[in-house]
């Protein structure tokens, strides 16, 4: 009987744990430097997310030109560090759906300044 409180213990810890963390797909312009990459999505210019994924980066130099942010659309989960008050957004990306140049149009206003920077 008290193994069995445990059991069902774990089990709806676990159901919460995965249940506040869904996957998720997001849409938007990504930009890599070595491993480390940022994430704009299309949807809200001001947030940039960190994603630090070396298949995802790889991806990126292959599809990239000189430093230019490619459209990716990834299902992952997203996360945050630091306080509640602010921190660091991130994403860990658990599946790659796409990646390749930025269609004229696309995410308009979203990591257009970048590349010169960067070069």
């Amino acid at each position: 009987m008290r193994v069995a409180r445990w059991v069902c213990v774990g089990f709806l810890a676990a159901a919460f744990a995965a249940a506040c963390h869904r996957p998720v797909e997001v849409r938007g312009m990504y930009i890599s430097q070595d491993s480390l990459g940022t994430f704009f999505p299309c949807d809200n210019a001001k947030i940039a997310v960190t994603i630090q994924d070396s298949a995802l980066a790889a991806r990126y130099h292959a599809a990239a030109m000189a430093h230019e942010p490619v459209f990716v659309r990834l299902r992952g989960v997203s996360g945050h560090a630091g306080s509640i008050y602010g921190g660091e957004r991130s994403f860990y990306v658990q599946q790659i759906l796409e990646v390749r140049p930025r269609a004229a149009g696309e995410c308009p206003g979203v990591a257009q300044s970048i590349a010169p920077v960067l070069r």
